[in-house]
């Protein structure tokens, strides 16, 4: 990363990357996914004791089949803030987590991309380190805290620290990759299939250089972090020792629970999930299958090729699960292009094109940055900053819109339905939040809250508005100026 950053261009490019991770951390505000909020943040609400146990996802908390090292991140930097403060809100703990994975995802991008530079010829270097920094999905997924983001980045951090220095690498990186490999694990036993051929990989380097040692350093701090972070971390947090790799395991696969609570997909399934992502996903998957066969005995080849042909044996697959593997397709596409362009002299030409194209399509898909990842975090928002005293919300929506995280120690929740009553003690709010895309008559009560301003849902065509989970926010009582 220090030689990368001698070049006043890329110095630039890195300090841009960092100010939008600072902006997207609070527009595109909001977990990615539900398993990134209910494994994580909820969990997390429940260890500094805001959320009942009763309110967790029970079957994956009681089956102690979840890490609980980013769990115990979300309560640090939460007990952090509360250093400084009174009461901690959560808004502010959360914006928090994702800059700090933001700059982890530009760090581990930049060791990364300094270390397989030189690899890439110097006409395409500009666009290697573009490409890397400023795609629409790198940018959008680098502030979230979910484990596939996390865990992916803690790869690409120990690959480029490893691959930079593979010729003398010194007790002290080594040890740092295993660490580094280690904590990725704990954070998502899956990635754990990459480790396993990058560890293959090390230890036939290893060998043939009659430095055997290196490869050893490197298991032992591997499995002294995995004991850290893993089972360490898992003990405090459950209770007892458990190993959650192995729950894990027998919970999803060896009983089936996975595929059949989520179904299942052909096993060619990634080649159209990850092509949807436009407008390079198409070029990930080419440049993937390209390289693979070109480069069988290359780095990146053990720990792509192991990492997809495991998940092409899970039956139950998801997009996002291929997202640990996103920081090295750049480096996959620049060595595709090189490789056309050679073979087809007349391409070059028409690159200038295509590239701007691409580049079009991506800008257009950055203005999705600007919208938080989870619509329905808006009404939490607006509960948490408009209702500091006593609060009732009757609750009549999604169980996945429910973020008791985000909530505030005066907020009760009472499940509601329509036509139930809606009592309020003296001294008390009172709300009814409402599913938005229900069908039932809404309350004859004032409209305080929703996702859609200026009444646009009245006009948005109503698939683009069943597609956003949100609620809507009606006003029972209100005694804030009492």
């Amino acid at each position: 990363m220090i030689s990368i950053l001698k070049n006043a261009l890329y110095s630039r490019y890195a300090c841009i990357a960092l100010i939008i991770t600072a902006v997207t951390s609070l527009t595109n505000f909001g977990h990615l996914c539900g398993d990134e909020y209910s494994q994580i943040f909820e969990f997390a609400a429940n260890k500094l004791g805001y959320v009942n146990h009763s309110d967790l996802r029970l079957w994956e908390f009681d089956s102690q089949m979840r890490p609980s090292i980013q769990v115990w991140m979300v309560v640090a930097v939460y007990r952090f803030v509360g250093l400084f403060c009174t009461q901690v809100n959560p808004f502010v703990v959360s914006y928090i987590i994702y800059l700090l994975s933001g700059l982890l995802a530009v760090v581990s991008i930049l060791v990364f991309t300094n270390s397989f530079i030189s690899r890439v010829k110097p006409q395409y270097r500009d666009y290697f380190v573009i490409l890397s920094l400023f795609t629409w999905l790198v940018l959008y997924t680098n502030p979230h805290f979910n484990s596939e983001n996390i865990c992916g980045h803690l790869l690409l951090l120990a690959v480029g620290l490893l691959y930079g220095r593979i010729n003398r690498p010194g007790r002290g990186l080594l040890i740092a990759v295993g660490v580094i490999l280690g904590l990725s694990f704990s954070c998502r036993f899956q990635i754990g299939f990459s480790i396993l051929g990058l560890m293959a990989w090390l230890l036939i380097t290893s060998w043939k250089r009659k430095k055997i040692g290196e490869w050893v350093l490197v298991c032992i701090s591997l499995l002294a972090s995995i004991l850290v972070f893993n089972t360490i971390a898992d003990y405090f947090f459950y209770g007892h020792l458990v190993f959650s790799p192995y729950n894990y395991y027998f919970q999803n696969i060896a009983t089936g629970t996975m595929n059949r609570a989520s179904g299942v997909s052909p096993w060619f399934a990634y080649l159209y999930m990850v092509a949807t992502y436009v407008p390079f996903g198409p070029i990930y998957v080419i440049a993937t299958i390209y390289f693979i066969i070109k480069y069988p005995r290359d780095l990146l080849t053990s720990i792509l090729a192991t990492f997809v042909l495991f998940h092409l044996l899970i039956g139950h697959k998801e997009p996002r699960f291929m997202l640990p593997m996103l920081g090295f397709m750049p480096f996959l596409i620049m060595v595709f292009l090189d490789d056309l362009v050679i073979r087809y002299h007349g391409l070059e030409k028409h690159l200038g094109t295509i590239v701007r194209v691409l580049w079009t399509i991506n800008i257009i898909a950055c203005f999705s940055l600007l919208i938080p990842a989870a619509t329905e975090i808006g009404g939490w928002w607006y509960l948490y900053n408009h209702y500091q005293k006593p609060t009732l919300l009757y609750y009549n929506a999604s169980i996945h819109q429910k973020l008791l995280y985000y909530k505030r120690g005066n907020l009760e929740l009472v499940n509601y339905k329509l036509g139930d009553p809606t009592p309020c003690p003296p001294g008390f709010n009172a709300v009814i939040a409402i599913n938005g895309n229900s069908k039932e008559a809404k309350p004859n009560l004032p409209l305080v809250y929703s996702f859609f301003p200026l009444s646009l849902n009245s006009v948005m065509p109503p698939a683009i508005i069943h597609s956003i989970g949100h609620f809507d926010l009606y006003e029972v009582k209100n005694v804030e100026s009492d």
